[in-house]
């Protein structure tokens, strides 16, 4: 059933600072959405204080990023933002799914994200190789060994995919495309999303830019197919085949369990260094073709 105007920020208004004729402006969605999202993130925060410390640690092998301990940071983002879209979409009287979560051919735009993630990663490693950027050796896993952290890693991959793209191109995305429209709002969120790894131990300047670029394309995907799924497949594939498949840094640390192990040799800005390949020149070299294909593929009007 669609609810329509029936929700309470739906409703038309006078006009005024705080509605107009389509409702409670914007800007003021915007920081609803954000005050719940922290609160929310409060509470996910002093719960997870309550896991015995011993657990959390015991994710992490060496300082080295295990698949248990990607879900357990993923859920504590994912969880909160879910409910506080939850909310907002109730207050609006339309669907949880409307936020990029439905859809046709879920599926098939998931696979076909996923292989373009898998395409970029496979050519900017083969590439760092060629070139003399970096090596490739095996990872020394066994059969059982394969088995149980190629699943573990998809699984970590799928729900980062999720979280991430949940967060940053589903609520965030269609209510700053409501007041700005939808390139400012591509701008603002691929701007954040690179913000958001500065945190991380071992990012550098072109990891941030790549992150921005990155970011853009699956912005574009959001627009070009009206569902998350294209931008959660490639997401997920790309940090499964860095995590897993290549076995390379991931923002200064090391993945526990890969296919491959990827040695980065020569100078940073060119080997990716600490940051992984997405650090590298040579992946904005790529990104910029890979954003003018998504840009046509995304814009283009149907039939066209």
């Amino acid at each position: 059933m669609d609810m329509g105007v029936n929700g309470w920020l739906e409703r038309p208004g006078a006009g005024n600072w705080w509605r107009g004729a389509g409702g409670v402006r914007a800007g003021w969605r915007l920081g609803l959405f954000l005050l719940l999202t922290a609160a929310f993130m409060l509470l996910a925060v002093s719960l997870a204080r309550l896991v015995p410390r011993a657990l959390v640690l015991s994710l992490m092998h060496d300082g080295a990023l295990s698949p248990g301990f990607i879900m357990f940071n993923e859920t504590l983002l994912l969880v909160p933002v879910a409910l506080a879209t939850l909310v907002m979409t109730s207050l609006e009287g339309r669907r949880f799914r409307s936020c990029g979560l439905g859809g046709q051919r879920r599926l098939a735009r998931l696979a076909q994200g996923a292989l373009a993630g898998l395409l970029f990663i496979g050519l900017l490693v083969a590439l760092l190789v060629a070139t003399g950027h970096a090596s490739l050796a095996w990872g020394g896993l066994g059969a059982r060994g394969i088995a149980v952290f190629a699943l573990g890693w998809a699984l970590a991959s799928l729900l980062t995919g999720l979280a991430e793209e949940f967060c940053l191109r589903g609520y965030l995305l269609q209510v700053v495309s409501k007041g700005l429209g939808f390139w400012p709002a591509l701008v603002v969120t691929s701007l954040l999303f690179g913000l958001l790894h500065i945190s991380n131990h071992g990012e550098g300047g072109m990891g941030i830019a790549t992150a921005v670029m990155g970011g853009a394309i699956m912005a574009l995907g959001v627009r070009g197919t009206g569902a998350l799924w294209w931008s959660i497949g490639m997401h997920s594939a790309w940090d499964y085949a860095e995590n897993f498949l290549a076995g390379t840094p991931d923002s200064g640390q090391i993945c526990l369990g890969t296919l491959l192990h990827f040695t980065p040799r020569g100078p940073a800005y060119l080997s990716g260094g600490t940051t992984g390949p997405e650090g590298s020149l040579l992946a904005v070299a790529l990104l910029v073709p890979a954003l003018l294909l998504a840009w046509r593929a995304f814009t283009r009007p149907p039939g066209v």
